[in-house]
């Protein structure tokens, strides 16, 4: 689990030195540095493959450094993975190399860790070879600590795509960062994993109460228009849709539901699905969902942690009702300052919050205060 990020020159963030808890929710002003904090660490965790085996040659295309500096960017995380410490660095660097005969200069992505006293990467023939009873020589395995960090799921839900049908030919359905795959998903588990369904039924009704039943419907889906099919396919494929038993009204087609019932559906279809990612980066927690139903959500994402202690949530929000739920050091506040460098600290990092801290829930707390106190206060300049 992630316990300390630290970010250089990643776009607004030029220094970034943050703890993190194992439930995270970032607030502040839109444009403050919630999703580029997010991205930075969806990004590390795609690149975390490179830890094992020869450094692949990673390029990427999308510009990522800070505006006007030249140090290259560096994301990094350290935390406790399986009771071992552990860390891993990202960097980016420039490289000069040739692109259709011409000379140019591209990103290239160099990942460095180092977890259970060993560091990595380590040769992929090294990390394949085994004793005489066949266990591996690293224990505990190496690849453990690159499968932890890799296991992210990036959640920003739309709620067409969640109400869409939907259809798979992958043998474990895999749900997409906007909701699509959503039906094709909980069909499969109803049909192959029903204990998850059930558990994922029972926990959406817990948050929407009207909610009495999912259903899994057969459906003509339209195939996608990025996938490969044969001339002879017809023009519509058989899928799956969803539907609702609701408190007076059978059979609601998923696309009359309320958007906050479809993305409550969705995160947890992401969390308790098949994927068991070990950290959820999610946008916008509320999820278009009551003030109350807010709350029994972040209850059952506590709820969910006591049986996945592994599980890790980090997530934006607006709202300070979600905020009333959280503790508050489980509250971080972004802030982007005039000279365009954003700032992440702790609510509690308020030089008058142990004064107001038993007269205000932490909703009220920071709709008081808001952010702009972090560029006016010294404590909070960003580490340099």
């Amino acid at each position: 689990m992630i316990e300390k990020v630290q970010f250089r020159n990643f776009r607004a963030f030029r220094s970034l030195d943050l703890e993190l808890e194992p439930f995270t929710v970032l607030v502040g002003p839109n444009a403050s540095g919630k999703t580029t904090l997010l991205e930075g660490l969806s990004l590390l965790s795609e690149s975390a493959r490179s830890l094992f085996g020869k450094n692949e040659d990673l390029i990427f295309e999308e510009a990522i450094k800070s505006h006007g500096v030249v140090e290259p960017v560096g994301l990094e995380v350290s935390g406790d993975w399986f009771g071992c410490a552990g860390m891993a660095r990202l960097n980016s660097l420039m490289r000069s190399m040739y692109v259709n005969g011409q000379p140019a200069q591209r990103q290239h992505i160099e990942m460095k860790g180092r977890w259970a006293g060993k560091s990595v990467p380590v040769d992929s023939i090294e990390i394949n070879q085994s004793d005489r009873t066949g266990d591996s020589l690293f224990q505990p395995p190496l690849n453990v600590f690159r499968n932890a960090l890799s296991s992210t799921i990036a959640l920003r839900f739309d709620s067409r795509r969640l109400a869409e049908p939907s259809y798979s030919e992958d043998e474990s359905p895999v749900l997409s960062g906007d909701g699509s795959g959503l039906a094709a998903l909980l069909a499969h588990l109803k049909l192959s994993r029903d204990e998850e369904f059930s558990e994922i039924e029972k926990s959406l009704v817990e948050i929407v109460p009207a909610v009495e039943r999912i259903r899994i419907e057969r459906a003509r889906v339209k195939p996608s228009s990025d996938a490969t099919y044969s001339p002879v396919m017809s023009q519509s494929v058989w899928g799956h849709r969803i539907s609702f038993d609701m408190r007076g009204a059978k059979g609601v087609p998923a696309g009359m539901v309320g958007e906050g019932t479809l993305m409550a559906l969705g995160l947890l279809a992401a969390v308790l699905g098949p994927s068991q990612p070990h950290l959820v980066l999610l946008d916008d927690i509320e999820l278009a969902l009551h003030p109350v139903a807010q709350g029994r959500l972040v209850d059952v994402i506590r709820k969910i942690r006591k049986r996945r202690p592994e599980l890790q949530v980090l997530a934006t929000s607006h709202s300070p009702f979600v905020l009333n739920y959280m503790q508050p050091g489980e509250i971080r506040m972004t802030f982007l300052a005039e000279d365009g460098s954003a700032r992440c600290e702790k609510l509690e990092a308020h030089p008058e919050y142990r004064k107001w801290k038993d007269l205000m829930s932490p909703g009220e707390f920071w709709s008081t205060v808001g952010e702009s106190w972090m560029e006016k206060d010294p404590t909070s300049s960003p580490h340099e």
